[in-house]
């Protein structure tokens, strides 16, 4: 079986269904949109954010103890085998937000704090299920990354900046959506910037 078949990119298709975009010409217009923010005129976060409740939370817990009596492995299982009857039309919204609002939703209180770290990745793989299709992240393969030094070169060609101590500048990954879930706080750094390339691409064009 192939990894289109299974629902997700490998590292090749992932790509090409970044880069590979029908299109006749690139607009010198500005783009009017709700993704064209700055920083300091969008609500505070907390405003912004949503908090997972009690009763979602007790729902993401059966989801996996559903996901893990599959007996299915993680790449294998589908948005159905993680049922999110309620939490459901909630994710329907962080997906818009992400694809047709301000481009990006942050939730909070998902309680890693008790959960093993094979439950959290069980969790997210899943959450990601629920919002799109799962692409191979480097020439590896992986499909879902640890974001910590590992004292790895920031040199080698092979090795991800997320996997050293490395400054990471501003940039753009070849996904749709990029989630990150925070599993402890960093001991220095590790703060998470955001920019919208939407109001960097207006200011180039002006």
């Amino acid at each position: 079986m192939s990894d289109t078949q299974q629902g997700f990119r490998s590292f090749g298709e992932q790509a090409l269904h970044y880069f590979d975009r029908p299109h006749e010409t690139v607009t010198t217009a500005e783009i009017a949109s709700p993704a064209a923010w700055i920083g300091r005129d969008l609500p505070p976060l907390e405003e912004m954010a949503h908090i997972l409740s009690e009763t979602e939370i007790d729902e993401i817990d059966a989801a996996l103890a559903s996901a893990k009596a599959s007996g299915k492995a993680p790449r294998d299982l589908l948005a159905e085998d993680f049922p999110l009857p309620t939490l459901a039309p909630r994710i329907g919204e962080w997906r818009n937000a992400v694809g047709e609002g301000v481009g990006f939703q942050v939730v909070r209180g998902v309680p890693v704090e008790r959960w093993s770290q094979e439950d959290a990745e069980l969790f997210f793989w899943c959450l990601g299920l629920h919002l799109g299709r799962p692409g191979g992240q480097n020439p590896q393969g992986d499909l879902l990354g640890h974001v910590t030094d590992t004292n790895a070169s920031k040199t080698d060609p092979m090795v991800r900046l997320y996997q050293t101590s490395a400054n990471i500048d501003y940039h753009c990954d070849a996904a749709d959506v990029v989630g990150l879930l925070c599993l402890k706080k960093a001991k220095s750094g590790g703060q998470s910037r955001i920019v919208s390339s939407v109001t960097v691409f207006n200011e180039l064009v002006r």
